[in-house]
């Protein structure tokens, strides 16, 4: 994409090296103001001689940190050097692990149907965002959970189910919405593996959170914790006007994300899982915060690169102005609601549509090439042609320079009258009627 307008390809990762690099500046300057209760739960945890508040009764004692234990043992590492000195260790990974996301997110396209520009592009609007997750706020849990559960999504397409299994459990134990994403855990081939994934996800969850339930029975009390109903938030914006969180609202936001991640599965989009999972949270979430809107552009950027058809990421571009930008535009709280819904239902529309059997399952076909019929260049196209629209855009004729709508109008034209059709066409009309200019008759 970007080779077109004189970019080499060596430059592209340098160019989203670069970007991150200046949206962690601009982040980091006033950055890190939820660190404390990351400081304050790792503390805790470490006290082990604490019978009341420290060790497993953590949770227990403070309920409001609704972190995971995962996010906890993370951070403790970095916390001799000094409570300043950990957050900016946290705030170069977390920035790191944005760019981790990236690459990974690259892999889930086939080697020779990559167009790396156009992730550039989309990176250009899923920076920010991230930056502001890992260095604005430094939430650590949501960028462990995001990171895992991108790498579960990877594994599960490669068909490793101990790994995906292991990888998404860790999530949930870095923040418990990650399970969420297990509709995932459909992409593996054979209900063995799917099982074999699932126990592995339990086991995971389990060994991380049963010592604090057995402990002190006071965690519960975690569970059962609720935050304010936001104005700005989209349940809100849906009628739902309790002051706290509803008691049907979390397992409604979890139930919600299953089942659609699953009809995602069904449908052969299975890259929408992530977007689907965030955005069904989003449209039931009574909190207002922006940095949960980094989870839907980690969605859109999956959704753009490995299941969208379009030439350009439309959703992570759409996404970051529309949800995150009209943040800090002022209008009435009660539109930014209904934005989320508006969003939320356009996300829906990603299941409508014929069934994609191509490339749904990790063990589905590989992308095969199919021959130009402009030239005598070959193209890769998945089975299913779940990349054709893309690919339609990617560089092969010499003569065209590219597929599709972004040839230059005379290299469409040239090709137009040198087609067979046009061909016998032309030798028909120049037989039976009016001759045609001879630069345009091809033999």
């Amino acid at each position: 994409m970007l080779e077109r307008i004189g970019i080499p390809a060596r430059l592209l990762p340098h160019l989203v090296l670069g970007w991150a690099v200046t949206w962690f500046a601009v982040m980091a300057l006033h950055g890190g103001s939820s660190w404390h209760y990351f400081v304050q739960g790792a503390s805790a945890l470490a006290d082990a001689d604490d019978p009341v508040s420290g060790g497993l009764h953590v949770y227990a004692a403070a309920p409001v940190l609704q972190i995971g234990p995962l996010t906890f043992l993370a951070v403790l590492p970095l916390l001799p050097a000094g409570t300043a000195a950990a957050l900016l260790g946290w705030q170069v990974l977390g920035a790191a692990a944005g760019l981790l996301v990236l690459w990974l997110t690259r892999g889930l396209v086939p080697a020779e149907a990559r167009d790396d520009g156009f992730l550039v592009v989309a990176a250009g609007s899923f920076m920010p965002i991230w930056m502001f997750l890992a260095v604005g706020v430094t939430h650590v849990d949501d960028v462990l959970a995001l990171l895992l559960s991108v790498a579960a999504l990877c594994a599960a397409r490669s068909g490793r189910a101990a790994l995906a299994g292991l990888l998404l459990g860790l999530a949930a134990d870095a923040k418990p919405w990650a399970v969420g994403f297990a509709a995932l855990l459909l992409l593996l081939p054979g209900w063995r593996r799917r099982l074999l994934a699932a126990a592995v996800v339990a086991a995971t969850v389990a060994a991380a959170w049963l010592p604090f339930f057995a402990a002190d029975s006071g965690t519960g009390d975690a569970v059962r914790f609720t935050i304010q109903n936001a104005p700005v938030s989209a349940l809100h914006a849906l009628g739902v006007h309790d002051a706290r969180t509803p008691a049907w609202d979390r397992p409604a936001q979890l139930v919600l994300a299953l089942a659609l991640g699953a009809v995602a599965v069904h449908r052969g989009r299975w890259a929408a899982i992530p977007l689907l999972a965030v955005a069904s949270r989003l449209v039931l979430e009574p909190g207002g915060n922006k940095y949960y809107l980094a989870g839907i552009l980690v969605g859109t950027v999956i959704w753009d690169w490995a299941g969208s058809r379009a030439t350009l990421p439309w959703w992570t571009m759409s996404s970051c102005f529309g949800l995150f930008v009209s943040r800090f535009v002022p209008m009435p709280d009660r539109l930014h609601g209904w934005l989320l819904v508006v969003f939320f239902a356009a996300v829906c529309t990603l299941l409508l549509g014929p069934r994609r059997d191509g490339g749904q399952r990790a063990a589905g076909p590989r992308p095969v090439a199919r021959s130009c019929r402009r030239c005598t260049a070959t193209r890769p196209a998945q089975a299913g042609g779940v990349y054709a629209g893309r690919l339609a855009a990617t560089r092969c004729c010499p003569k065209l320079k590219t597929f599709g709508s972004r040839a230059s109008t005379v290299a469409l034209t040239q090709w137009f009258w040198a087609s067979p059709k046009v061909v016998t066409l032309v030798k028909f009309s120049t037989t039976f009627g009016p001759a045609r200019p001879a630069a345009f008759v091809v033999a």
